[in-house]
């Protein structure tokens, strides 16, 4: 009988622990099944590097330049004839499984120049033309819209951005030789608001994922309209209009950095 006792008492203390380790291993194993690459996602953060180009509509800048060949007989280019480069920097992070925010920083500088002979009534004259933008650049907040959270390898996003641009510009046109000494010079800068919407993918360069290729299109909106003071001879009022309109369709190319 103490016998039949003391087997049954190492049955039970034997059987008494199974729950509790069987219990604990199938909690591992549903926590190993768990989305915790999603969990972790939420804590990446991402940096690009990117190369820009747009197509801004420069209406009105084009059709002063416009003005400039129909009357002296020239054919300087306008900002249709060039490419619009820029720089740019996108700093996000994952907030959910399907959004990512941050910020994007984007910087270009450049111009166009001409030069030609003209006929004046005083002789031959040399005719130079430029207008170069010493700054441009624009700060928005940013957001990704990932409509495949599950993707890995290629992830697709919706881009919506919008912030404050600013840009700083010099226009001069001179008409000079031994006898004409006319000159014009335009100063303007100004900030305004921009916004952007677009679409882009991420497509990964690594086993990891830790680097990969950002490509993508989207459309700007980005405008500075108003009248700033005009110098010189040839200038046809005390004021004249400087609309900088930067909005059309771009497109870009990045690397980037998950950590």
């Amino acid at each position: 009988m103490l016998e039949t006792l003391d087997t049954q008492r190492i049955h039970v203390a034997h059987n008494r622990p199974v729950r509790p380790v069987l219990w604990l291993l199938l909690g591992g194993a549903l926590l190993a099944a768990q989305p915790a690459p999603a969990q972790q996602a939420y804590k990446d953060f991402a940096i690009t590097v990117l190369l820009q180009q747009a197509f801004p509509k420069q209406t009105n800048t084009n059709k002063q330049i416009e003005q400039i060949n129909d009357q002296f007989g020239t054919d300087f280019d306008t900002w249709d004839d060039i490419a619009n480069l820029s720089l740019g920097v996108k700093f996000f992070t994952r907030v959910s499984p399907y959004w990512q925010v941050g910020i994007e920083w984007d910087y270009s500088r450049g111009g166009i120049d001409g030069s030609a002979t003209v006929a004046t009534e005083a002789g031959p004259a040399q005719l130079e033309f430029s207008q170069h933008y010493s700054i441009y650049t624009d700060l928005m907040a940013a957001a990704h819209f990932l409509p495949c959270p599950t993707c890995q390898k290629v992830v697709p996003f919706v881009l919506l951005g919008g912030g404050f641009g600013y840009e700083r510009d010099t226009t001069e046109l001179t008409l000079r030789n031994d006898v004409v000494d006319q000159w014009l010079k335009v100063d303007n800068d100004g900030a305004f608001p921009v916004w952007t919407a677009g679409l882009g993918a991420n497509i990964d360069l690594s086993r990891s994922g830790g680097t990969y290729l950002e490509a993508g299109v989207a459309y700007y909106w980005g405008r500075l309209d108003h009248m700033v003071e005009a110098e010189g001879p040839l200038a046809p009022a005390p004021e004249v209009r400087a609309d900088n309109d930067t909005t059309g369709p771009n497109y870009w190319l990045g690397v980037g950095w998950r950590f």
